[in-house]
């Protein structure tokens, strides 16, 4: 299974936010069963690179069945860093769920989880 995931957050500047991004495509890396990467886009004409990277976007690729668990486990941790923090992941068949961290409280986990199993379709 393939994913983009997205992070915004309305605290973070342009920088900050691809820092962040770039940790948690680092810290996702290194759980087991997922591959992710920067998303790039092909740059305007006459710009110095052929590809600019999109702030806040990255294509995750699910390698092995706990790659969905090892998905939360980052989140959750990037969640704990930035109450701000929102992510969207959108799947190859174009639909689409969003995550506040506000989502992660203790009084929303269940729910939040619940939605994310059915999102994966692991219900």
């Amino acid at each position: 299974m393939s994913l983009r995931l997205s992070l915004t957050s309305a605290e973070l500047g342009a920088e900050d936010l691809q820092a962040l991004t770039r940790d948690f495509c680092n810290t996702a890396n290194q759980e087991g069963g997922l591959s992710v990467e920067l998303v790039h886009e092909a740059a305007p004409p006459g710009a110095r690179s052929a590809e600019l990277v999109q702030i806040g976007n990255l294509a995750l690729t699910f390698l092995s069945s706990g790659a969905a668990v090892a998905l939360i486990n980052v989140c959750k941790s990037f969640f704990e860093r930035s109450s701000s923090l929102e992510l969207s992941l959108e799947r190859e068949d174009g639909k689409k769920l969003g995550i506040k961290a506000q989502n992660v409280r203790s009084d929303q986990i269940a729910r939040t989880l619940e939605t994310v199993r059915e999102f994966f379709g692991t219900t």
